[in-house]
């Protein structure tokens, strides 16, 4: 006798995943944030072409998302990278919740911990955290303010790729003043966006990684000192740590940085110039 239940779609499978730690490898990280975001973010561009972009048009959403998570683990890094060295940000983050499971996997990393539970897919979660942790305040002068702004736009388009299958919600295309629209709006990203979306995501780690380079380098020179856990401390190795978090050597291999200097030669003219 026919089953009406099952007349519908087809029926369930037992298929599992089998062993979850098929699906995972231990990892750590050796570069700079922003040079992490920059291998991690041409390893994603270079998979796909314009003519494979085009022939498959579900991929470059995808690529999307992958983009933004990159960046959003750029904010993660770089905000850990700075608790662990200042005395400052240590002191503001004293107060942030950490999940016990820090403590178990990845617990040589404990300061990732405060961010777990943070979105940096939201800009108002970076201007927040980058102003009650390290105090650069996001403004409309501020280099961070333009691309940040953009990044915020892609972030809109990545929460209907990821949570609705590429259709925009209402509430999304509010936010990005889209014209009103009787029918559904879906995400269509060509190759060329897919390029103007890598930029944006580089221009504001690019902003974030310069202001954030300058705010350390300030209190290293002013405020680490008179600091008890600094106090009788050697600042040139403490300015090491703060050249290490920041530098990228992608960028002087590539003849991107627009005043090359030493770890030496910078840091004397930080001292000289009194950080201004």
């Amino acid at each position: 006798m026919a089953d009406w239940k099952k007349s519908v779609s087809a029926c369930a499978t037992t298929v599992t995943i089998g062993d979850v730690s098929n699906y995972v490898v231990p990892f750590s990280e050796t570069n700079s944030p922003i040079d992490s975001f920059y291998i991690e973010r041409n390893k994603l561009l270079s998979s796909i072409s314009p003519g494979y972009a085009a022939s498959n048009p579900s991929i470059p959403p995808l690529v999307l998302v992958g983009l933004i998570s990159l960046t959003e683990n750029y904010f993660r890094e770089v905000l850990a990278g700075i608790v662990t060295i200042c005395p400052k940000a240590k002191q503001k983050s004293a107060t942030k919740s950490l999940n016990l499971a820090t403590a178990w996997i990845g617990f040589g990393e404990m300061e990732k911990g405060a961010f777990e539970n943070t979105s940096f897919s939201d800009p108002k979660a970076v201007k927040k955290n980058l102003y009650e942790l390290i105090g650069v305040n996001v403004t409309d002068i501020n280099q961070i303010a333009a691309p940040l702004e953009e990044f915020g736009k892609l972030c809109e388009l990545r929460h209907a790729i990821v949570h609705s299958a590429g259709l925009l919600a209402g509430k999304n295309a509010v936010k990005l003043e889209l014209p009103n629209s009787r029918s559904s709006v879906r995400i269509e990203i060509g190759f060329p966006e897919l390029q103007k979306s890598a930029e944006v995501c580089s221009s504001l780690v690019c902003a974030v990684n310069l202001e954030l380079f300058v705010n350390m380098a300030a209190k290293w020179l002013r405020e680490w000192p008179r600091t008890p856990a600094y106090q009788g401390q050697n600042l040139n190795a403490l300015f090491k740590k703060i050249w290490s978090l920041f530098y990228s050597e992608f960028d002087k291999r590539n003849g991107l940085i627009s005043d090359s200097l030493t770890q030496i030669k910078a840091r004397n003219l930080i001292v000289r110039t009194n950080a201004t």
